[in-house]
């Protein structure tokens, strides 16, 4: 027979446990649950409050860092290049300001010679195959050793103009050839030319704009897709020549929002292949152009490194004696005033520039 006690008894007990629960729930049990989520969600407020004033002292010294290196820049950098034939290559016009800059700081570090190369969209651009095979024949007719086998027009071009501005080994690139094959690269519209070309220089900036300076936005994706892969084709073998040719090279990059997870410092930070390049983001800024200088200074001293603010950036600015007295904010106080740390000169002398902000590390 079936015991209806038993089941009596199993239905008293689910009930009496349910009872219990509403009255522990809607009772202290309740009052301590949500005490408990009350200090945790307050803790976390307060968490949040500390990071972001935190990140906005952060940014303050770092804008105090980048404008004190602004102003004292041409004072870094002077006579720590004398006589030396320097190149500056560029992807964009939006770059303009930024190149004069770094020429001017050059011409401050007492180079002998400054050329500007603009790489023209051309050289990548969907729809230029034609003058691009055209400009590569051309030279395949006056200086076929110039080229090499297996790469796209557009990375043929691209190593070709870093051979123009590097020593001949061979001495087959006379002055005469040299001039000629600058003329089918300008003629083609492949680059332009600010400034006499040296026979080949001494150090070479290459300033790149913003990824978004690189795009057109009117293109459907496939169009856009093709320029990318040709553009990224183009870098690389600008950059894969430049670092096996032992010229002291600095990579330069505009990285608006602090980021530089697309475009070519990504190229080059990312691949162990352009480790003998040296790279600084934030050229767009007040301090970016004396960030390049100062990097391509460390280069001639036989040094290499990633400077900068974003992420992926190894330091705030070189490790050099021009440096030593604020880089990482040296010479500073804690509460963020200037110190009187003067920056040396580059025969080891204290310049008399006076101060820098406690703390020149940006977040990253």
């Amino acid at each position: 027979m079936i015991d209806f006690r038993y089941h009596l008894v199993s239905l008293i007990s689910v009930f009496l446990a349910l009872a219990v629960g509403i009255v522990l729930g809607a009772g202290p049990l309740r009052e301590s649950l949500g005490d408990q989520l009350a200090g945790q969600v307050e803790q976390l407020r307060s968490e949040q409050d500390r990071l972001r004033a935190e990140a906005d002292d952060l940014a303050t010294r770092n804008d105090q860092l980048a404008s004190f290196v602004s102003d004292i820049g041409p004072e870094l950098v002077a006579d720590t290049l004398p006589g030396a034939r320097v190149a500056i290559l560029t992807d964009d016009s939006s770059t303009r300001s930024d190149t004069d800059r770094i020429s001017a700081l050059l011409e401050q570090a007492g180079v002998a010679s400054t050329v500007r190369v603009d790489l023209q969209p051309s050289l990548w651009e969907p729809g230029q195959e034609q003058k691009r095979a055209e400009s590569v024949e051309q030279i395949r007719a006056i200086a076929p050793a110039l080229l090499q086998d297996g790469l796209e027009d557009s990375e043929q071009l691209s190593a070709v103009v870093v051979t123009l501005l590097t020593p001949s080994d061979t001495g087959e690139l006379t002055e005469e050839l040299r001039t000629q094959v600058w003329q089918v690269l300008t003629g083609h519209q492949m680059v332009a030319l600010d400034g006499e070309a040296p026979a080949a220089v001494d150090g070479v900036v290459v300033a790149s704009a913003a990824p978004e300076q690189l795009t057109d936005e009117s293109e459907d994706e496939d169009v856009a897709a093709e320029r990318a892969q040709s553009l990224l084709a183009a870098q690389t073998a600008l950059l894969t020549s430049l670092s096996g040719t032992g010229v002291p090279t600095v990579v330069s990059a505009a990285t608006p929002d602090n980021d530089a997870s697309t475009g070519i410092l990504r190229t080059v930070r990312g691949d162990a292949a352009f480790d003998a390049l040296s790279t600084t983001d934030r050229l767009q800024e007040a301090d970016g152009p004396v960030l390049s200088v100062l990097a391509l200074i460390e280069q001639t001293r036989g040094g290499q490194g990633a400077y900068g603010t974003t992420a992926d950036a190894d330091d705030r600015l070189p490790e050099l004696p021009e440096t030593s007295g604020f880089e990482d904010g040296a010479g500073g106080t804690e509460d963020g005033e200037t110190g009187g740390a003067g920056a040396t000169g580059g025969d080891g002398q204290d310049t008399g520039a006076q101060g820098g902000p406690s703390d020149g590390g940006g977040a990253q």
